[in-house]
C-alpha cells in the first residue's frame, strides 16, 4: 500500500522506508544497497489462504490457486540468502493470512537462526491469534508486525472484511500486548493500520487513533489502490502523481509466491510478469535473469503498458523518481 492522500498521518514507520510505508525504500537506501548480485527485500508468501473475505483483495481471482509454501522450498530461498549480504527486510506475507500456514512458526524461527534480515515484517489480521500461537509469537523472535484492522466500528468492518469479528480481534491484540509487558519485551514492535477508504469518515479514523494510541507501538494510515485494477468497486486513494516514471521497486526486491514462481512486485497478484521459479533456478540466477532487465528496461523507456499490473498500479508514487539515476545503471536493465 502507498502512503495515502493525506500527508498529516505520514510518520517513519521505519528508518529505511519512506515516511508513511513499509513498501518503498528511502531514495538515499536504494543508492547505497542495490546491487546486481542479489535484492535487498524478499517477499515470502507461506501461504495464500485467509480467513477473511475481504473485498479489496483479488486473493481468489488467482490462477495458482490456493496452497502452502513446502518447507524445502522455503528453506532453499533462506538457505541462499543468508549467504548473501544481510537483507534490508524479509516480508513473510503477500496475498494470504500467513499463521494459517501450519509450519509458520517454525518458519520464522528458522530465518532468525539464519539471520538472514535486519528486519523480519509481516502483515497479519490477527483472527486466529489463539492465547497458546501469541506465546509461539512472542517466543518466535520476529522482528515487526502490521496488524490491518481497518476499521474502528463492527460495521466497517463487516463490510470491507466480510465477516464481524472485530471485537474478537481486538481481544487477541489487547491479550498480546498484555503478555508481552508481562514478559517484559520490546519485541515484536506491532502497530494496527486503517486504510482511508474513499467512504469511511474522518471520525471513525480519529476514533481508530484514539482507541490504539497508547496500545500499539504506532498507529498507522494508508491509501488504497485497486491491485492495477483487478477490483472493481473501491475507489482508488492512494497516493498520486500527474508525472509517471519507473517503479524502482524491481530494482531491489522480489516476491516468490507459495508455488515458488518469483515476480517483482508485492502487487501482482496474478504472478503476471513471471520471471523463474526458486524449484529450478536460485535467487541470483533469477535476480540476474534476462527477464527481469526486460521488465526494468520497459520502466526505463516508459513502455509502462508492457504488462496490465504495471500500467494500472499506482504504488509507484511513493517511492519516488529516481529516472536519471536508474537510466545510468545500464547494468541492471540491458
Amino acid at each position: 500500500m502507498g502512503r495515502g492522500p493525506t500527508e498529516s498521518y505520514y510518520r517513519v514507520l521505519n528508518e529505511d522506508y519512506v515516511e508513511g510505508t513499509i513498501t518503498c525504500l528511502k531514495k538515499d537506501t536504494i543508492k547505497k544497497n542495490i546491487n546486481t548480485n542479489f535484492p535487498n527485500i524478499l517477499n515470502i508468501e507461506p501461504t495464500n489462504r485467509c480467513n477473511l473475505n475481504c473485498i479489496y483483495c483479488p486473493r481468489k481471482q488467482a490462477s495458482k490457486g490456493v496452497g502452502n509454501m513446502e518447507w524445502h522450498v522455503f528453506t532453499k530461498i533462506i538457505d541462499e540468502a543468508s549467504s548473501f549480504q544481510k537483507l534490508i527486510m524479509l516480508n513473510f506475507h503477500k496475498d494470504g493470512e500467513s499463521f494459517l500456514h501450519p509450519r509458520f512458526i517454525d518458519m520464522i524461527h528458522y530465518a532468525k537462526k539464519k539471520d538472514v534480515a535486519k528486519t523480519i515484517h509481516l502483515n497479519s489480521n490477527a483472527l486466529c491469534w489463539t492465547d497458546n500461537l501469541i506465546d509461539e509469537i512472542l517466543d518466535s523472535g520476529i522482528d515487526d508486525i502490521t496488524i490491518s484492522l481497518d476499521a474502528s466500528k463492527s460495521e466497517t468492518y463487516k463490510k470491507h472484511k466480510g465477516i464481524d469479528c472485530l471485537r474478537q480481534v481486538e481481544f487477541n491484540l489487547y491479550n498480546f500486548f498484555e503478555k508481552r509487558e508481562k514478559k517484559g519485551l520490546k519485541k515484536p514492535f506491532v502497530r494496527t493500520k486503517i486504510m482511508e477508504f474513499d467512504e469511511i469518515s474522518k471520525e471513525e479514523i480519529n476514533e481508530f487513533f484514539y482507541k490504539w494510541e497508547g496500545i500499539a507501538d504506532d498507529v498507522q494510515v494508508t491509501g488504497i489502490h485497486s491491485w492495477s485494477s483487478a477490483i472493481k468497486d473501491v475507489d482508488i486513494t492512494d497516493e498520486k502523481s500527474n508525472k509517471r516514471y519507473p517503479c524502482v521497486i524491481m530494482w531491489y526486491a522480489l516476491v516468490i509466491d507459495w508455488n515458488g514462481n518469483v515476480t517483482v512486485c508485492s502487487v501482482d497478484w496474478n504472478t503476471e510478469i513471471n520471471i523463474g521459479n526458486v524449484t529450478e533456478n536460485s535467487l541470483q540466477q533469477i535476480w540476474k535473469s534476462t527477464k527481469l532487465k526486460e521488465a526494468r528496461k520497459a520502466q526505463i523507456e516508459k513502455r509502462y503498458d508492457m504488462y496490465k499490473v504495471c500500467k494500472d498500479c499506482v504504488v509507484w508514487v511513493s517511492a519516488g523518481d529516481l529516472t536519471k539515476w536508474l537510466k545510468e545503471k545500464k547494468e541492471y536493465y540491458s
